[in-house]
């Protein structure tokens, strides 16, 4: 995987992942308002996949760390077990700017701020088409 960054030059194109599986656990976190029987919002990574409806991102040579240890805590079994989640959630319920900036989208944008917030896990099959 690595050779095919020859031709660019680049330095340290270390990667600890050689192959991509065609399936894959994502965790997904949508938040609601209020109304809790309402339609629940999901917050877009701006790599990470999550909307099937989505093209997948060419992301080589950049590195976006929030969307990798997302995938990582996927593969650990559950949001227990990645205590760092706890306060990046409790940050995203408060709609903290700095946090809401490492996204692709809030859903919550202009509006008023979430109440509740899950955390799902979702299996991708990755295809030929």
């Amino acid at each position: 995987m690595n050779g095919s960054f020859d031709p660019l030059c680049l330095i340290n194109t270390y990667g600890a992942f050689g192959t991509v599986e065609e399936i894959r656990e994502e965790l997904i976190i949508e938040a609601i308002g209020e109304d809790y029987t309402g339609t629940w919002k999901e917050y877009e990574f701006k790599v990470k996949p999550g909307n099937v409806k989505r093209i997948p991102r060419f992301i080589s040579p950049y590195h976006y760390r929030l969307d990798w240890v997302m995938w990582i805590a996927s593969l650990s079994g559950n949001v227990e077990r990645n205590p760092w989640m706890y306060n990046f959630l409790k940050k995203l319920l408060l709609q903290d700017p700095d946090v809401v900036a490492l996204l692709e989208k809030d859903p919550f944008y202009g509006e008023e701020k979430p109440k509740y917030i899950r955390v799902t896990k979702y299996r991708y099959r990755y295809g030929n088409n």
